[in-house]
């Protein structure tokens, strides 16, 4: 890879905590079953396909969707969907992130899975607190 920093957030804890919510009966289908239509739409017409059945309808096969984000990118380009595969291009781009997330087309499950970023640029440092 290059100098470019990258870095991924897993969000599997979470997700395990909603299932389980779920399952328990402290949360109903509806209020997790809630996939936007235009994420559905993307889903189906360019999702990844995996052999995972999904969690809370037990249908499937789960589709993964990527949206990148950067400032690179033209104005309203902004959430577009991207190769998962294609993390050099977002390298090239400079400071961006991808985000993934997990779509069931039958009950309309939605989770966000992981978010990579990757930049050049180092984020400013807060201001050390100085004490009195």
């Amino acid at each position: 890879m290059d100098a470019r920093t990258t870095s991924r957030v897993d969000y599997s804890l979470a997700r395990r905590a909603v299932l389980r919510e779920y399952h328990s009966g402290q949360v109903s289908r509806f209020e997790i079953c809630d996939a936007h239509p235009d994420l559905l739409r993307a889903a189906r017409y360019t999702g990844e396909k995996t052999s995972d059945p999904c969690p809370i309808c037990d249908g499937g096969p789960l589709l993964l969707i990527a949206y990148a984000f950067s400032d690179a990118f033209p104005k309203g380009e902004n959430g577009k969907v991207w190769p998962r595969s294609d993390i050099a291009q977002l390298l090239k781009l400079g400071d961006a992130r991808l985000y993934t997330v997990e779509v069931c087309l039958d009950c309309s499950w939605n989770h966000l899975l992981s978010q990579v970023a990757v930049g050049g640029r180092s984020r400013a440092k807060r201001p050390r607190r100085v004490s009195e």
